[in-house]
């Protein structure tokens, strides 16, 4: 066990983080080796039917407000060449308009998206892959918790750091976002 120790502490050679202390490594240690994996209440049908209402409510939002734009004379205030496309390609226009509030509505929605996606992940994931992440918290909690705190583009960045640069090696070591 110390030989591991020893080239564990030798082969670290990262130049922007300080080497862990040994009370910080020995409690990531007993973490890692003796937490409980915690399986989220998610299941593939659960997320297929909260697409299938995303995707309705875009498309029932769509028809609505391409309703009240049309009652209200709100296309007029178009340039003239979208008004042109809109008279002579009026379905293709509508569904250009609605996949535009689809991505608008994806965009908004984004940050609980991806939390939602790891969760399935640590859901499904098997317990051998799950126990392989030598940090406190673990690398999906750690995303849950960097997109939570920081939004989705610092967040994602966060989680791509600690997931491709940091996880790497035998250390044991504590990191929040």
């Amino acid at each position: 066990m110390a030989i591991i120790k020893f080239l564990t502490l030798t082969r670290y050679s990262s130049k922007n983080e300080e080497m862990p202390s040994q009370f910080e490594q020995d409690i990531s240690e007993a973490y890692v080796c003796n937490r409980q994996i915690s399986r989220p209440d998610l299941n593939i049908w659960k997320a297929i039917k909260k697409v299938s209402i995303f995707t309705l409510v875009t498309v029932l939002l769509a028809l609505i407000l391409n309703y009240i734009f049309y009652l209200f004379g709100l296309f007029t205030y178009l340039p003239i060449e979208i008004q042109k496309f809109q008279s002579d390609n009026p379905k293709l226009f509508f569904f250009l308009f609605t996949a535009g509030l689809g991505f608008l509505a994806f965009l908004f929605f984004l940050r609980n998206i991806l939390i939602g996606i790891v969760e399935l992940y640590q859901h499904y994931a098997s317990e051998d892959v799950r126990r392989r992440c030598l940090f406190k918290p673990t690398c999906s909690e750690y995303t849950i918790l960097a997109l939570k705190k920081y939004g989705v583009i610092i967040g994602l960045y966060k989680a791509y750091i600690r997931i491709f640069k940091k996880c790497r090696g035998n250390i044991y070591r504590i990191d929040y976002p």
